[in-house]
């Protein structure tokens, strides 16, 4: 899995952000890559992963934890 990805399309950008806060909020039941949704390896998916996720995506990190 990419660290990331929440939707397993290969690339993390904001539509993963997007993916991870609907299901942090409840409003999706389950991820297709719930693994790389954890972007920040703390065994929870929430809005903390959302925000590196887009971090990343905006070039503001350089990469995410392993």
């Amino acid at each position: 899995f990419l660290v990331g990805d929440a939707n397993c399309d290969g690339t993390v950008n904001a539509l993963d952000a997007a993916l991870i806060l609907q299901f942090s909020a409840g409003l999706l039941n389950s991820l297709p890559c719930p693994m790389g949704a954890d972007a920040n390896a703390d065994g929870t998916v929430n809005a903390l992963d959302a925000a590196l996720v887009l971090q990343f995506s905006a070039g503001l990190l350089r990469s995410l934890p392993p």
